[in-house]
């Protein structure tokens, strides 16, 4: 006689099982590694990670019916997915200001042209009072009732790019990054923090966009499938060889450097590991509490406009080991696709140095 919940059901609910904890694994291990070494893995990267609930939430049911001695099976992968997957952060370790420690409060957004109005972006700057601004895609700032606002800071403007700051600016440079049939740039100045010299970088990375939507082209056209393939993975070495002339350029540095921006890059990809085997640390990563995630709401509002969840965090702010975070966290998302990020910031002192050789 069998034992009850061990026929035919008990095996297969086993067999989806195993096969959802590779399927975790595998994505767990290409997250960990750079993820965009491969197209699928890349792929993966741009969607909402939420999904991978599902398999579990229907595993669990089934549990209730064939298995139930074996449901924390899928319960311990929904903890994984909530977890590591979806990319939860949980600040676990802390950092204590120190004598000497001089603060710095970031903001960095892609403003998308102006698309939207800026008064979200404005109430963001007037509620959290940001020490350094750094926009993207902000060619209309310059004109608009935020540019008017921004009069009474230290400015720079170069194409997309807007650097405000409320302390003084020096060494305004624009560095070209140029690969095979792109072209891009980035800017970096110099501001001094209570007598200390940082190097900003406000970056932009290429978007995925173009590469994304050739996948859109298959559901017409299924034989279109290696051509959506190729032209993803050229958009992917277009904004990974972007990365690799930017990590040239920050190795060149001395001194505190902050890096931040649209990197159209989730935290596990390879462009994102790029920069920190180049000595950056990510701010979220550090000191966010949550996911973090900068974009998809408004991709969502256009079909579902109650929603005002993003599921992407593909903006970021940056530093080197002279700085670290003592939080970070995304503003409103009203004003653009993009949520604002901001990061409290800590240039260490002599004691906080000190102690973080302890």
């Amino acid at each position: 006689m069998k034992h009850k919940g061990h026929g035919m059901g008990f095996s297969w609910f086993i067999f989806f099982s195993l096969l959802y904890v590779a399927l975790l694994a595998a994505i767990s291990v290409l997250n960990r590694f750079g993820a965009d070494r491969f197209w699928f893995g890349a792929l993966n990267l741009y969607l909402p990670q939420a999904m991978w609930l599902l398999p579990g939430i229907v595993l669990t049911v089934v549990a209730l019916f064939v298995a139930r001695r074996w449901i924390w099976l899928p319960l311990l992968c929904l903890l994984w997915v909530i977890g590591p997957v979806m990319g939860l952060c949980l600040p676990l370790h802390p950092y204590t200001l120190a004598p000497g420690d001089l603060l710095l409060r970031v903001m960095t957004c892609n403003t998308k042209y102006g698309k939207y109005p800026s008064n979200a972006l404005i109430s963001d700057i007037d509620r959290y009072s940001p020490d350094l601004l750094l926009f993207q895609d902000a060619e209309e700032v310059r004109k608009s009732e935020l540019g008017k606002i921004l009069r009474s800071w230290h400015v720079r403007y170069h194409g997309q790019y807007v650097v405000a700051s409320k302390l003084p600016l020096s060494e305004f440079e624009v560095f070209r990054i140029e690969v095979p049939g792109e072209k891009e740039d980035f800017l970096r100045v110099r501001l001094m923090v209570g007598g200390k010299p940082v190097s900003v970088y406000n970056v932009h990375l290429q978007t995925p966009r173009a590469g994304l939507n050739a996948f859109r082209k298959v559901k017409r056209r299924p034989w279109y499938f290696p051509k959506a393939v190729e032209r993803f993975e050229g958009n992917v070495e277009v904004r990974l060889a972007q990365a690799r002339a930017l990590t040239e350029r920050l190795e060149r540095e001395k001194g505190a450097v902050i890096l931040a921006g649209d990197l159209n890059s989730p935290d596990a990809s390879l462009t994102c590991l790029m920069l920190r085997d180049a000595g950056l640390h990510d701010a979220f990563a550090e000191g966010g509490r949550g996911y973090g995630y900068s974009y998809g709401h408004k991709l969502l509002q256009h079909r579902l406009p109650w929603i005002r969840v993003s599921w992407m965090r593909i903006d970021h702010i940056m530093m080197s080991d002279d700085l670290r975070t003592l939080s970070c966290w995304t503003g409103n998302g009203e004003s653009s696709e993009h949520r604002p990020v901001l990061a409290d910031l800590v240039l260490r002192g002599d004691e906080g140095a000190e102690r973080r050789g302890r």
